[in-house]
């Protein structure tokens, strides 16, 4: 399978010439127009990911990749040009004319150079202030036991007051892109577990002394995101520190979320869907992404049955990591996609042509001069059942560790299912939303195997945090969402978490939450949002009595809009 991926991905490198979809005009008016254009890529927590989901839920947009995250500003035009030939007049109680107004307005410029207007950009893209504080002792470890805040860019908290103050700037040149997002960051010192829990963490983790969790306690700048981008035949280029998001879940994707700090990589994105020549256009418009990073914050490895590390201290040459996801869309209401991520190199395992390839190509399982790696294979699905006025759509998101595919052992994968109910009947401006995951006991195995690797003992973690989903190494857990939206950019929601750690893992442990949190849109530039959270944990191995803490945030925030011409 891999094989054929890799396959696929080159041909789309070296075949500039596949013909490209643009599902506003069947007849792709202008195919090349924005083709070698370069766009910045959208933050994945912006709301138009929230906006455009909604439109293709009702089937107005059929091209945009849910899964495959985050998507160009220019892509974000196309799909907006694509809904526009797609809409017909609409009941007086849909929000859909509302939606594309204020997507209209977001992507102004883009727009314009879709249209032929020059690609030349210098901007301040946002301004915002975040505080954040806790009350009572909060969970900040998703590696051992959880996490009070998840999907939240890798940003360390503690109990206390929290403070964020980011900056970020866009440009653009013709092929070529920049984007640069800096934060200033205050965050109190996170109680650390005690001794015993220390000695059981080591066990678990096969190592001498337990390593050490997210860091904490400090006054410091931080670099989030930054990075540069050439196009080419509607192929980006892209380099520096990102963030990728590999699923439909709103929970988190199982194999590539923001829950962990950015990487900093090179990565291949197919900006724009293609469809393959012959009888392989059956498998309808596709994008490809690859990547390929090097990781930061890992304490411990063992090749050839040698330890290294030090707890606490962040190894001097750490890990890479690779992946690929190739996306499909058979039919508009149906997506699938395939995936795969390997963890190579490092201390004592050198890095050149031959182990890069092994740890591509290679199917076996060896630990030693051959190892290939550490490597997680996953899949995932939605579909939109058409037909329905109230807009449902179904998914799931699986992941396999050290396993063929998880649809061929799907005991031994770690899975999550949800839906998305967009049109509550006589409620057209509600959404809800429910997800289950599970992250089974592998009987054969020892417990929390998942997220782990006898070799790189840190685990699937960057900066010491789950780069997959918050569910963890053995657990399972629900979430469900009630938006209420009052326009694109105010709403309502209600939320709740439930997270069930398996007894023979760190002696498990359970959390609950409840949250609401309020976007209000001040002004077309101008966004202030609240948010309230009250969290019930009990965790053994961290207190012998069961805690409660609350969150509570405030952030303001500017995002100058481009003026019409």
């Amino acid at each position: 399978m891999l094989k054929s991926l890799v396959l696929l991905v080159a041909c789309v490198i070296i075949a500039p010439r596949l013909r490209a979809v643009d599902a506003s005009n069947p007849q792709d008016k202008h195919p090349s127009r924005d083709s070698e254009l370069a766009s910045t890529y959208v933050p994945l927590d912006s709301w138009v990911y929230s906006a455009f989901e909604r439109l293709a839920a009702e089937g107005y947009i059929q091209t945009a990749f849910l899964s495959l995250r985050p998507w160009t500003r220019l892509d974000c035009a196309r799909l907006i040009e694509e809904a526009d030939d797609q809409i017909t007049d609409e009941p007086a109680t849909s929000d859909v004319p509302t939606l594309m107004r204020y997507l209209k307005s977001e992507f102004t410029p883009e727009l314009e150079r879709r249209a032929g207007a020059p690609n030349r950009e210098f901007r301040v893209e946002s301004l915002n202030q975040r505080v954040i504080a806790i009350a009572g002792r909060p969970l900040t470890d998703g590696f051992h036991f959880a996490e009070t805040l998840v999907d939240d860019d890798g940003r360390p908290f503690a109990e206390g007051a929290n403070l964020y103050s980011d900056t970020a700037f866009r440009a653009t040149a013709g092929h070529f892109a920049a984007y640069i997002k800096t934060e200033l960051q205050r965050v109190p010192l996170a109680q650390a577990p005690d001794a015993i829990a220390d000695q059981q963490i080591a066990a678990a983790d096969f190592t001498p002394t337990a390593a050490a969790g997210p860091v904490s306690g400090f006054l410091r700048g931080r670099i989030l995101d930054a990075n540069a981008s050439f196009t080419f035949s509607n192929n980006q280029f892209t380099v520096g520190r990102q963030s990728l998001w590999w699923g439909p879940a709103q929970s988190g994707a199982t194999l590539f979320s923001n829950n962990a700090e950015p990487i900093d990589m090179v990565r291949y994105d197919r900006v724009r869907p293609f469809e393959l020549p012959g009888f392989l256009r059956v498998l309808g418009p596709i994008r490809a992404q690859v990547m390929l990073g090097r990781l930061s914050g890992t304490q411990f490895v063992q090749p050839l049955n040698i330890l290294y590390g030090t707890s606490g201290v962040a190894l001097k040459d750490q890990p890479f990591i690779h992946g690929e996801k190739v996306t499909f869309k058979p039919t508009p209401n149906f997506e699938f996609s395939v995936s795969r991520t390997t963890i190579f190199g490092g201390t004592a395992s050198p890095v050149n042509f031959h182990t890069f390839l092994r740890s591509i190509f290679s199917s076996g399982t060896e630990n030693g001069d051959t190892d290939p790696g550490d490597r997680r294979q996953a899949v995932d699905a939605s579909y939109r059942i058409p037909g329905l006025r109230q807009c449902l759509t179904g998914y799931f998101d699986a992941f396999a560790d050290d396993q063929p595919f998880p649809l061929v052992y799907p005991t031994e994968s770690v899975w999550l299912s949800g839906f998305l109910l967009r049109c509550v009947p006589r409620l057209p401006r509600i959404t809800l939303r429910g997800e289950g995951l599970l992250s089974p006991h592998r009987d054969l195995t020892f417990p929390g195997f998942f997220y782990f690797n006898v070799h790189y003992k840190s685990g699937y973690t960057n900066s010491r945090q789950l780069i997959g989903s918050w569910i963890g190494r053995e657990a399972q857990g629900e979430q469900a969402w009630a938006t209420w939206h009052f326009s694109p950019r105010s709403s309502l929601e209600l939320s709740g978490r439930s997270q069930n750690v398996n007894r023979e893992f760190l002696e498990g442990g359970t959390l609950r939450d409840l949250r609401a949190a309020a976007d209000i849109e001040i002004h077309p530039e101008w966004q202030l949002r609240v948010e309230e959270q009250t969290e019930w944990w009990k965790f053994p191995l961290l207190s012998t009595t069961g805690q409660r803490n609350a969150e509570f945030t405030i952030q303001l925030s500017y995002n100058p809009l481009e003026r019409t011409r």
